[in-house]
């Protein structure tokens, strides 16, 4: 578990790890931010949280005394996580899985645990209510980071830093790679070049280059199996209102997987309704994207239409 200073979510997500009783339980804790005094208190108690562990179970913690931020505290630990691991679960504490989704976990982690054509198991689907798929599974290019898990493996091809990403950039093989071309691949170029000089204080985008550099996929159930239960002017990175795909989303309470699917190849429908449900690919959001490229500026508008949001 990847957490920080909500204790109320973080509360909710614990209650579900709890009720799936995992045998060894990993918990990260980025440290208080400089100048937050509110940090102090809201941090303590998340780590609070965990002393409720009452089943058998392995607690290793890893709760920092300075703040990395996002970026760093992020891949740091999960960098920890996989050098103990050779598979495990990732939860943020803002994400709260069904009990389908743990059990989904485990059966694509040992099914695909050698298959070097598999990055990640995702736990969610958030274009379900536009797209219904036929099977209980499929592969994407598309790693969205609410739920997920993986190797020791995969791992090892990341990157926070993307040093490959300059030479990468001017040539060919990303291309090949990328869902689509014309804006869909400036798109991401933009992205991509914005995770590389932290321009933008991620650390998943950071994944999803490595996917696409390695030409690797993720298992994606046809069911969503999760819920974002974070999104508020205090979070990091969904800091607006809810937005549609959220209203129209279910989480299932089970699924199927006891049938592979007959290939693993890329679901190109699924990446055509996350781009537009999702992640809003356009030329408008390609702009706005662009003003990161001036913190300063950038910084001072978030602030604005943080406090619009919460007037």
């Amino acid at each position: 578990m990847l957490v920080f200073n909500r204790p109320d979510v973080t509360e909710q997500v614990f209650q579900a790890v709890r009720n799936a009783r995992p045998p060894r339980l990993y918990v990260a804790a980025d440290g208080p931010r400089p100048g937050r005094s509110q940090d102090e208190e809201t941090t303590a108690k998340v780590r609070e949280v965990f002393k409720q562990v009452d089943w058998p179970c392995e607690v290793h913690t890893r709760f920092l005394t300075e703040n990395l931020g996002c970026r760093n505290a992020v891949s740091s630990a999960i960098d920890w996580f996989f050098s103990k691991e050779e598979q495990g679960i990732v939860l943020e504490d803002d994400v709260l899985p069904s009990p389908a989704f743990f059990s989904y976990c485990d059966t694509m982690l040992e099914r695909y645990k050698h298959d070097e054509r598999v990055f990640s198991v995702v736990g969610n689907n958030l274009v379900e209510p536009w797209y219904q798929h036929p099977e209980s599974y499929f592969f994407s290019k598309v790693f969205f980071v609410w739920g997920w898990a993986s190797w020791r493996r995969a791992w090892q091809q990341y990157d926070v830093n993307m040093s490959s990403w300059p030479a990468t950039k001017t040539g060919q093989s990303l291309l090949k790679c990328m869902p689509r071309k014309g804006l869909h691949a400036a798109y991401w170029k933009l992205v991509f070049d914005l995770a590389h000089k932290n321009q933008i204080s991620t650390w998943d985008h950071q994944w999803t280059y490595a996917h696409w550099e390695n030409q690797a996929l993720c298992v994606t159930p046809a069911h969503n199996l999760v819920r974002n239960i974070g999104f508020g002017i205090d979070a990091t990175h969904t800091s607006g209102g809810d937005p549609e795909y959220i209203k129209r989303l279910q989480v299932a309470s089970q699924i199927n997987t006891g049938l592979e699917p007959a290939a693993v190849t890329d679901n190109v429908q699924y990446y055509e309704h996350m781009s537009k449900r999702v992640l809003g690919i356009s030329v408008l959001t390609w702009i706005r994207l662009s003003l990161r490229r001036f913190p300063k500026f950038f910084g001072q508008l978030k602030k604005i239409s943080n406090k619009l949001r919460a007037a």
